[in-house]
């Protein structure tokens, strides 16, 4: 999927100022200064956001010309706000199955972003893209990454490596 030449995907959670928008090059500064301001937080974990990004320009480029152009990347954004991101990787083996990613930024954990984020994520991709499982890993330590899937109606099914797997399917 070429996001420069199709309109950016945006979906609205039900009952709140909080939109999911498929990413463009225009947001490029934004992600940028939430992934700048907070590198430490984004480190935890093993996670690699903050050392991919390391300049704006390479935040362009992820957009521009994504390593996987099937992923689909949200910002969360609230009034305006970028507050973290959301995303859904088809699996390599079967696209009705993919993996659902997500971070945000250290002044906005704890307000139930990132809950709604995932669970509206999620019922548009049974709802309109075709998936029947989306799973999600959460490092064994990072508790909150585990309430947010648990509280999403994820279940957890096993651990690979230092990661934690939750699924959920599509009845």
């Amino acid at each position: 999927m070429e996001t420069t030449n199709k309109r950016p995907i945006e979906i609205l959670v039900k009952s709140t100022g909080i939109r999911l928008k498929q990413f463009t090059a225009s947001d490029s500064e934004a992600i940028f200064e939430l992934i700048d301001r907070n590198r430490s937080h984004l480190s935890q974990f093993g996670d690699t956001t903050a050392e991919k990004y390391k300049t704006i320009e390479s935040v362009e480029e992820s957009i521009s010309n994504p390593k996987n152009p099937d992923r689909l990347r949200f910002g969360i954004w609230d009034n305006g706000v970028l507050v973290g991101s959301v995303n859904l990787t088809p699996d390599d083996d079967d696209k009705t199955k993919g993996e659902i990613g997500y971070y945000l930024g250290a002044e906005f954990t704890g307000k139930g972003y990132m809950i709604k984020a995932v669970t509206t994520l999620t019922e548009f991709a049974f709802k309109n893209l075709g998936y029947k499982e989306i799973y999600g890993k959460a490092h064994k330590d990072n508790i909150g990454s585990q309430k947010v899937l648990l509280k999403s109606g994820f279940i957890e099914n096993g651990l690979t490596n230092e990661d934690l797997i939750f699924t959920l399917r599509l009845n």
